[in-house]
């Protein structure tokens, strides 16, 4: 699919500027930043309506089988789950590394 969008002057230059610098045409490093930006985390509404898809995904895939465009939304909503997963762990390991601070802090 091929989209045309707009963007400011000062933004271009700056796509412009670093797509020179990583020697990469400028769509292809503008696509890599919009699909870096769209994987980020999601709200936690948005994200309850991605995952109820997911699941409905592979519910469907044990029932009677995915088409190749389900399948392939399937994976992507995976890796948004992985996503999604990786930060939850990343606040745990954190709330947990103050805990430890804590506990040390306590105990000396």
């Amino acid at each position: 699919m091929s989209l045309t969008i707009t963007v400011s002057e000062p933004l271009a230059e700056r796509l412009q500027s670093r797509a020179e610098a990583e020697r990469v045409p400028v769509e292809e490093l503008a696509s890599r930043l919009l699909e870096s930006g769209i994987q980020r985390a999601l709200e936690p509404a948005q994200w309850n309506v991605a995952n109820e898809r997911r699941l409905n995904l592979i519910e469907k895939r044990f029932a009677s089988g995915l088409t190749d465009e389900e399948q392939q939304e399937l994976q992507r909503l995976q890796v948004l789950a992985d996503q999604q997963l990786e930060e939850l762990d990343a606040l745990m390991l954190r709330d947990v590394g103050r805990m430890e601070d804590t506990a040390r802090y306590h105990c000396q």
